[in-house]
């Protein structure tokens, strides 16, 4: 018979323990690598295609600059091969190149940055157009030149013809002396035209002033003017000088502007008075001037005085200048001090 014993406390013994599933943790964490490594490959990509337009811009950049320089040269060298004898040809070369330096110096400073290489490309395209305006605008100045050297040597040829027909003309009047009154009177003619030629457009004309006296002057009670040498004792500014003669001037009437300039350095000047303004021929100014000498001229020398008053007023201190001018030239010139 057996026996069963009743244990207060009794005692199991574990089953075995089931184990957790990890695939799913796999599968994510190779997703999430799988994930990295696209990402990784896609940075490289695109950077890799970065770097690729990076060097291509650099390389089209160089490619440019040279196209640049070769150009800006080529320029320089078209230009040069038009240089002649021409000062004014030359010129306007010289300040073409300048202006084309500019536009280089405008295109470098464009291509420091690739972003700009299409300002720069228009740059060189308008340094293109530029160079094509300036050899034409040579080309039109050479032109001229040549017409007007061609005007000139026809000129020349002419002037040769009618001084060979004025010596043939001499000899024929030497040679037949039944007709001597009427050549003779032809060249009379000849001549004085072209004298008259010759004063219009040269300073052969022009009538010299010498011994040039400038001088203060006082009246006395018994009208008669004398020299004074201080300001406050002079009542007018006597100017007296000789027109030397003159065998290509034509006779008539002439004149002397007299311009008197104060110590100041101011043209006394009233045209109530008889002053007034002539043209320089030299200068093409215009100059006041305070009074004038008329004359008739008939080839000879002759004296002439000018005097200037400043009626109630007084004559300042110092040094007075006179400057004597004809046909708008300046013939001479003299000074007086006032104390």
């Amino acid at each position: 018979m057996s026996t069963i014993i009743n244990d207060p406390n009794p005692k199991f013994s574990p089953g075995p323990t089931p184990q957790p599933n990890r695939t799913p943790l796999l599968l994510g964490i190779i997703a999430v690598l799988l994930i990295g490594l696209i990402g990784l490959g896609i940075a490289y990509v695109s950077r890799g295609t970065e770097n690729a337009e990076l060097s291509a811009d650099y390389t089209e950049m160089e490619q440019f600059k040279l196209a640049s320089e070769k150009q800006y040269y080529e320029s320089i060298a078209e230009l040069e091969e038009m240089r002649g004898s021409n000062e004014e040809l030359n010129a306007l070369i010289d300040q073409q190149k300048e202006e084309l330096r500019t536009q280089k110096d405008k295109i470098e400073g464009l291509t420091r940055d690739s972003r700009n290489l299409g300002a720069a490309r228009s740059e060189l395209a308008n340094m293109k157009t530029q160079v094509q305006s300036y050899v034409i605008e040579i080309e039109d100045l050479r032109l001229a030149n040549a017409a007007l050297a061609e005007n000139n040597q026809r000129l020349t040829s002419e002037r040769d013809v009618l001084t060979t027909d004025l010596t043939d003309s001499r000899q024929q009047n030497e040679s037949l002396s039944s007709e001597r009154a009427v050549l003779v009177t032809e060249r009379e003619r000849l001549t004085s035209n072209n004298q008259e030629l010759s004063r219009k457009v040269g300073i052969a004309s022009v009538l010299k002033a010498n011994n040039i006296n400038v001088v203060g002057q006082k009246e006395r009670n018994n009208g008669k003017w004398v020299n004074r040498n201080t300001a406050r004792n002079v009542e007018r500014i006597n100017v007296c000088f000789n027109s030397l003669d003159n065998a290509v001037a034509q006779a008539g009437e002439e004149a002397f502007q007299v311009r008197l300039i104060n110590p100041t350095g101011e043209t006394i000047q009233i045209d109530a008075d008889g002053s007034g303004v002539f043209t320089s021929t030299e200068s093409g100014d215009r100059i006041p001037y305070t009074t004038q000498v008329m004359f008739d001229f008939d080839g000879s020398a002759n004296s002439h005085c000018a005097n200037w008053a400043v009626g109630n007023q007084e004559f300042q201190k110092g040094t007075y200048v006179a400057e004597l001018y004809n046909k708008g030239f300046f013939v001479g010139t003299g000074t007086v001090v006032l104390k």
